[in-house]
């Protein structure tokens, strides 16, 4: 029995907000005004289908000028035409098991070489593959209908971690894939039709935008499917990037019952981005490593933003966020689209009132970076007023508020390290769990704050003293905490008592460096 399943027409990517959990590729763009978001099975599926819908929105509606843009946001919906050509137009690419062209697949990958399709899927365990989430084996059949097939076929490629792979011949090491470089920064809109054009920048390939794409830019399923043997180039354009072919991948159908599954599938090395990824992704924000005292390491490269356990996204909203006229393109980097976000509230495009919100993506490898420990998804506001401000003291602002929660959470380590050392013991349990996490909603309290002081014409100083109180509270409250257990265990108290003061002190100090921070951020203000 041939099979066939058309990612075009047939129901696969997950959606909230719609009348069913599931929608084609053509429903996610053609019904993406009434679609609130893409919510994938993880934070990693939820970016990869979303790289994927911007490659085919880009190439169906660009768009390349501001003025495509803004009648593509005054419209109820997208035209369903022009997404309707371009379809018809690559037709026999987008069917999943096509013999010649499967979808964002090589056809030439020798059915020999199959393995359990597991392998697509980071939290089932196979073979040597262990994980923290599973416990299947080798031995246990995974079986994955068409549409869940597709979905981890389109994750893989985006974030498989790197490793020892199966080899088409003898290369058997493979780089991870991008997405695990970075957070995966995605403006979220009030519906998907939003988010897509929030996120969309200009595309023109014919005229070389956005930077580094060229003529020849094409997503993969325009191409002519990719050899079997892995390789390493440098992108053609923005939507090459985003479909990126970092593995080799051919699914293997089959018929169980008269139901199309797919047990197994071969999965080798791909290509290597030879890109610098300031250059080529846009996706992302990167910041140059900052040397003692904070200031930026000489020469140092750019390096991209990533999200981590415990320890929130938002602090690194200065990043994320904000412009600064002397440090843009030099020592940070924003994702394009808030770059972009900026410009339309300046065209008035979007009012400055607007508030969305940036939601970032990632996953945890361990550290051989060949197995995923966690998925990570965060979340920071993103107020206009403040994306589009070109005041650099603004980011002084916002960076020292996140420097006095840095500055707290080392008083407490020093805290916990002081008193152990005392005792000639081990550091024991760390205080971030009681400490970092309790900060990550106020500070975005602490932003929309600042929004609203700005707009009215007000001081931010109201927003700075309760950003203080909240961290310093935060702090004492977790080394209570944290006390309380040690004298349970320990009954040192003498010494507990003493490095407690000591660590009161250390916070104060902090605290009195903020206010001073506060003060000559306010009085250059007022001085303008």
């Amino acid at each position: 029995m041939k099979v066939s399943f058309d990612v075009r027409t047939e129901p696969w990517i997950p959606v909230d907000g719609w009348e069913r959990p599931l929608a084609s590729l053509t429903e996610v763009v053609a019904c993406a005004h009434r679609i609130r978001r893409i919510a994938g099975e993880t934070p990693p599926m939820t970016a990869a289908l979303y790289r994927l819908v911007l490659a085919v929105f880009h190439r169906v509606y660009g768009p390349g000028r501001r003025a495509d843009w803004a009648g593509l946001w005054a419209a109820g919906s997208f035209d369903r035409v022009p997404l309707k050509e371009y379809f018809s137009r690559h037709d026999k690419r987008f069917d999943l098991f096509d013999a010649g062209f499967p979808f964002l697949q090589c056809p030439e990958l020798p059915a020999a070489r199959k393995a359990s399709v597991a392998k697509l899927i980071p939290h089932r365990s196979v073979g040597n593959n262990v994980t923290l989430f599973d416990h299947t084996t080798a031995a246990d059949r995974v079986e994955l209908s068409p549409g869940e097939a597709a979905r981890w076929l389109v994750t893989a490629r985006a974030f498989d971690p790197g490793g020892m792979k199966t080899p088409y011949l003898r290369e058997k090491h493979s780089v991870r894939a991008p997405c695990n470089e970075f957070g995966v920064v995605l403006v979220e809109g009030a519906t998907l039709k939003e988010t897509l054009l929030l996120n969309a920048i200009r595309y023109a390939p014919e005229d070389e935008r956005p930077s580094t794409t060229t003529p020849g830019d094409a997503p993969e399923w325009e191409r002519v499917p990719p050899s079997p043997h892995p390789g390493a180039r440098a992108a053609d354009g923005w939507t090459d990037v985003l479909t990126w072919p970092s593995r080799r991948i051919r699914l293997l159908p089959e018929v169980t019952g008269g139901v199309p599954v797919v047990a197994e599938a071969v999965l080798t090395p791909g290509d290597r981005l030879l890109d610098e990824l300031p250059d080529a992704e846009f996706m992302a924000a990167y910041r140059t490593p900052t040397a003692a005292g904070g200031r930026p390491k000489p020469g140092a490269p750019m390096l991209p933003v990533r999200l981590y356990p415990v320890r929130g996204i938002w602090r690194h909203s200065v990043e994320l966020l904000l412009t600064d006229p002397r440090a843009e393109e030099r020592t940070r980097q924003r994702p394009r689209a808030l770059k972009q976000l900026a410009e339309l509230v300046r065209q008035e495009e979007i009012p400055a009132e607007t508030l969305y919100t940036l939601r970032v993506f990632g996953q945890q490898l361990d550290a051989k970076a060949s197995v995923v420990e966690g998925y990570l998804e965060d979340e920071v506001p993103a107020p206009v007023a403040l994306v589009q401000a070109t005041d650099g003291r603004l980011a002084v602002l916002v960076g020292s508020a996140v420097q006095l929660a840095d500055d707290a959470g080392s008083a407490l380590r020093s805290l916990r390290n002081e008193y152990r050392r005392a005792l000639r013991a081990k550091a024991g349990a760390s205080l971030d769990l009681g400490y970092w996490p309790a900060l990550a909603r106020p500070f975005s309290v602490f932003l929309r704050e600042v929004n609203e002081a700005r707009l009215r014409g007000l001081p931010e100083t109201r927003a700075a003293e309760a950003w203080k109180r909240v961290v310093t509270g935060t702090a004492e409250r977790a080394a209570e905490t944290w006390a309380a257990g040690v004298v349970a265990r320990d009954r040192a108290l003498a010494v507990l008592g003493r490095e407690h003061a000591a660590f009161r002190l250390r916070l104060a100090k902090h605290a009195k460096n903020f206010d001073g921070l506060v003060a000559k951020y306010v009085m250059k203000e007022t001085s303008q």
